[in-house]
């Protein structure tokens, strides 16, 4: 059994994604806000999201560890919120094992050097293995849910990771902000983005669930995801 995933994402018009560039006072609030109101147990994000959150420097890892089982760590926490980065490589350094309020969790693979476990250890910050060179995202969720009791998760992530959980048919609703302007780049970032040398993507189907306009002529418009 999985979480229930909701993805949320914020765009253009026309589907794209790079916010800073189109004029707007501190666009992070668009998709900010309406995030809060998505009640969830976890959110989820790629490595290159994550890096934003974690330690803003690359800590030296150990030369002489030794070797760890690949087996999944569950650190020390109170909290029952989490923040979740998909981070295939171990990049995402750490202080701490918290995110805001939210308990770190690294999703890995087994390529990850002892070096870095270690690190996540001496830190605290929670990892489980959901592949051996590869994230399988299904497996990932199965684990958030039985060893964290995550029932219900909202994806922050980028085009990749978005387009990675649809590809897979993860996603169950589709939460999203669609900003009054038109980007018009050819080469932007989209909303959903897959790697069609991994599998054809098999379009999805939604459903609308609710239109809300927000200050500013925004809207928050909400699917869910036909199976």
């Amino acid at each position: 059994m999985r979480p229930y995933v909701i993805c949320h994402s914020m765009s253009s018009v026309d589907g794209r994604i790079l916010g800073d560039r189109w004029g707007f006072k501190n666009p992070a609030q668009y998709f900010e806000k309406p995030a809060s109101k998505i009640k969830v147990d976890a959110w989820i994000v790629g490595r290159t999201t994550m890096q934003e959150f974690c330690s803003p420097r690359k800590h030296k890892l150990q030369t002489r560890v030794s070797k760890l089982p690949r087996t999944d760590f569950v650190g020390e926490h109170k909290t029952k919120t989490y923040a979740v980065g998909i981070d295939p490589s171990g990049k995402c350094f750490w202080d701490k094992n918290m995110v805001d309020t939210e308990h770190a969790i690294e999703v890995l693979t087994e390529k990850v050097s002892d070096a870095y476990l270690h690190h996540l250890r001496e830190k605290q910050v929670s990892y489980i293995f959901a592949g051996r060179k590869e994230i399988d995202l299904e497996l990932a969720l199965t684990k958030l849910r039985k060893l964290f009791g995550i029932k219900k998760a909202r994806i922050d992530g980028g085009g990749h990771v978005n387009g990675s959980f649809l590809k897979a048919g993860l996603i169950d609703e589709f939460s999203h902000i669609v900003m009054p302007v038109a980007d018009g780049t050819m080469d932007g970032p989209t909303v959903f983005e897959t790697d069609g040398a991994k599998g054809k993507m098999i379009p999805k189907k939604l459903q609308l669930k609710s239109v809300k306009r927000l200050d500013g002529g925004v809207l928050w418009v909400r699917y869910s995801v036909k199976h």
